[in-house]
């Protein structure tokens, strides 16, 4: 895909006008490797110039008592404690890929009640779970996880209601994050999933610079940008991105900074609605294109341009 060098003027317009409402931007946010650690965020932050204030975490999935009780808790207390405007993003299954039950029906009937019960009460014991999202069932509109909703939109909304109801009767605090995934393509009505304002406090989308042609895709895709913030909107819900960043995969468009430059435009205009952005910084998980920390250096241009843009 070619750098494009110049921005739509509407982008321009938005960039020269963040500087006087930096706080209405989204805040800063991050994956790194190691849930069980807080130091790669500090360093990322003293990299950027800029705090990071949202840890996007992810639970293991081997058994349901992974989920019930996270290996991380005790990093997320100490994340918690560390500074009031630190937010944890915990990302957790619908279904386990060890399930031998019909999808969801595990949740819906009750089964695994007491799952969500135990972690509604380890998050509430760090003792702010006014300040832990639940990113419950993230990426549903994809094929990759075994708790997608392509095949079974009723079961995937009826089981995140479940969930919701159970948890918030242990720590009514905790917000759900409803998250879908950016696709040039539609299998499904990624709109069939949504499981209702009642349950649903965050609408957010993960976006890679991947197998699409360019940003006027990413943008206007049925499963795209645009979409989504319309969608946000009409539920009145602020959005977010957990988890976006350049890729260096086969599908990748490598070191683009334009693409970072783009993104960077895309949230200016969405503000003050746009709650927080949480770059991809590890080497797991398939997009191998950290900006900072160990292993770094494969996208230098857009490394440059995340930490001019995101550190005003």
């Amino acid at each position: 895909m070619p750098h494009f060098k110049l921005l739509a003027a509407a982008s321009l317009l938005a960039l020269s006008s963040i500087s006087a409402n930096a706080e209405q931007f989204a805040a800063v946010g991050l994956h790194s490797e190691g849930d069980s650690d807080t130091s790669q965020y500090k360093s990322f932050g003293a990299w950027l110039g800029k705090p990071v204030l949202y840890r996007v975490v992810f639970t293991a999935r081997d058994t349901w008592r992974d989920v019930a009780d996270p290996y991380f808790i005790g990093a997320t207390k100490d994340w918690l404690n560390g500074d009031p405007k630190h937010v944890e993003v915990m990302s957790v299954p619908l279904q386990l890929p060890s399930d031998k039950t019909p999808k969801f029906s595990a949740i819906i009937s009750g089964q695994q009640d007491k799952t969500f019960r135990d972690l509604a009460s380890n998050i509430k014991s760090t003792g702010h779970p006014e300040r832990v999202i639940i990113r419950l069932g993230w990426e549903h509109n994809g094929k990759w996880f075994p708790w997608s909703a392509i095949d079974d939109p009723s079961g995937y909304k009826a089981a995140f209601r479940r969930v919701v109801i159970v948890m918030r009767k242990v720590a009514p605090q905790i917000r759900f994050d409803w998250n879908t995934d950016f696709q040039s393509y539609s299998a499904s009505d990624w709109r069939s999933a949504y499981p209702g304002d009642d349950v649903v406090d965050i609408i957010s989308m993960d976006v890679y610079d991947e197998y699409h042609h360019g940003w006027d895709d990413i943008k206007n895709a049925d499963a795209g940008l645009k979409a989504l913030r319309s969608f946000a909107r009409q539920h009145q819900k602020p959005e977010a991105y957990p988890e976006w960043s350049c890729s260096t995969a086969d599908k990748g468009h490598g070191d683009c900074p334009s693409f970072v430059e783009n993104f960077y435009a895309w949230l200016a205009q969405g503000a003050p609605n746009v709650l927080y952005q949480a770059y991809w910084n590890t080497f797991l998980g398939g997009p191998d294109a950290a900006i900072e920390g160990p292993g770094s250096g494969r996208v230098p241009l857009a490394a440059a341009k995340y930490r001019t843009l995101f550190s005003r």
